[in-house]
């Protein structure tokens, strides 16, 4: 089951959001140029820690915080403000996770594709 997969490091390798009427996509050799990064850990007893200097505007202040599945669902919950939530439709594999959130309006915030590491 792709929610059994989860737990783990996984590292962005490419991602997508919109930006006004926009599809931009952001490739790997990009992030390696910038030296721009994402790490999710996902943890067994559903503590999540993000290390990213992406600047993505919904990942501020999402540093450590509590991860929860519910179908092909993860809510990620930051424990400094735990009003503050991130849902994300997800599809996990063995080596590729895909994490999908859109807003209101069905606009991509942030499609992103990582591998997982060791």
């Amino acid at each position: 089951r792709p929610s059994k997969m989860l737990p783990g490091k996984w590292q962005l390798f490419e991602y997508y959001y919109e930006s006004g009427a926009d599809l931009i996509n952001i490739k790997e050799a990009e992030l390696q140029l910038s030296r721009n990064t994402m790490l999710i850990e996902f943890y067994m007893d559903n503590v999540l820690t993000i290390n990213e200097n992406l600047k993505i505007e919904i990942f501020r202040n999402f540093n450590k915080g509590n991860w929860f599945r519910k179908r092909n669902f993860v809510t990620f919950t930051n424990n400094e403000k735990q009003e503050k939530y991130l849902t994300f439709q997800f599809d996990a594999g063995s080596e590729q996770l895909k994490l999908l959130k859109k807003d209101k309006k069905g606009r991509i915030d942030f499609f992103g594709f990582f591998k997982r590491i060791e």
